[in-house]
């Protein structure tokens, strides 16, 4: 996400940054004289944690026990993380010179290489404003705003999926230079803010809000370090190890930090919800006003 980014912004970025213009780069030569390069090779562990959790996290989710109307969005959050983070990984670590859209279009003889290289790009960040999006109704659901269960609920979200995607497509054909302010950072801040103002609502929850501030800080501190932020930690790590644990490797690894403290939140709230029900003989679905 970040590195395509950088270069889909390229114009508005400064000339003088201390971080380093190129990443780190790691190759070997086999024996047939084919060279395997990997830039950014800091990252591959984060993002192979981030696939971890996902999937792990998913997993859990979708095997909890008792009432969790909103357990398909959540199960849906984690799965996407780690997915987004496996094609962000392969964008970071593999892929090198990125073409824009444009090119390839008008280049028939396009490599096919080049056009799986922009694929991946925007599968990366349309997952990212999708997760955002997969949170917010989350949120909504928890309060019973949307309705969980409606099969409406479920088709709204994937349209909203679709324009996404189109819009980041378009975005990068057009160079709409407002996509990733609205799509990414207004995106994101908007539907992570909603989901926490919804959760405040939930008196249940309220003993498992810690572990969701701390994911929040992790989260909005790895934004912070990869943006405002990014040009005071070249300076004090210096040009050799921002290149390693600069501020991209703060960003991911922060993620991966944030996801897990969210996944805990999650199953704090769900065992918050169980001792109720045990601790009080009351149907809460003819009493819902009793908590």
């Amino acid at each position: 996400m970040v590195k395509f980014m950088q270069y889909f912004l390229e114009n508005n970025s400064s000339t003088n940054s201390s971080c380093p213009s190129l990443p780190a780069k790691w190759c070997v030569n086999d024996s047939n004289g084919y060279q395997l390069c990997i830039e950014n090779p800091t990252l591959l562990p984060t993002c192979f944690l981030a696939l971890l959790i996902g999937l792990f996290c998913s997993q859990r989710i979708s095997q909890l026990s008792g009432k969790f109307s909103s357990r398909w969005f959540y199960h849906l959050t984690f799965f996407l993380y780690g997915i987004m983070m496996t094609s962000a990984g392969i964008l970071h670590c593999f892929f090198a010179d990125q073409p824009t859209l444009s090119d390839i279009l008008a280049n028939p003889n396009a490599d096919s290489i080049r056009f799986l290289h922009l694929l991946v790009a925007v599968i990366d960040v349309g997952l990212t404003t999708n997760i955002a999006l997969t949170i917010l109704f989350c949120g909504l659901c928890d309060i019973q705003f949307l309705n969980p269960k409606s099969i409406c609920t479920r088709c709204l979200l994937l349209i909203l999926y679709f324009f996404v995607f189109l819009l980041w497509t378009l975005g990068i054909l057009n160079d709409w230079n407002w996509v990733y302010d609205v799509l990414y950072l207004g995106v994101i801040s908007i539907c992570c803010c909603t989901y926490l103002f919804t959760q405040l609502c939930i008196k249940s929850n309220y003993r498992a809000l810690p572990a969701l501030f701390v994911g929040g800080l992790y989260g909005g501190m790895g934004l912070i370090a990869n943006s405002v932020g990014a040009e005071h930690i070249c300076q004090s790590e210096g040009p050799f190890w921002s290149q390693y644990i600069g501020p991209e490797f703060i960003w991911f690894l922060f993620s991966d930090i944030s996801m897990a403290f969210i996944f805990i939140y999650v199953l704090r709230a769900n065992q918050e919800k169980k001792l109720i029900m045990k601790k009080y003989a009351i149907d809460l679905d003819k009493y819902p006003k009793k908590f």
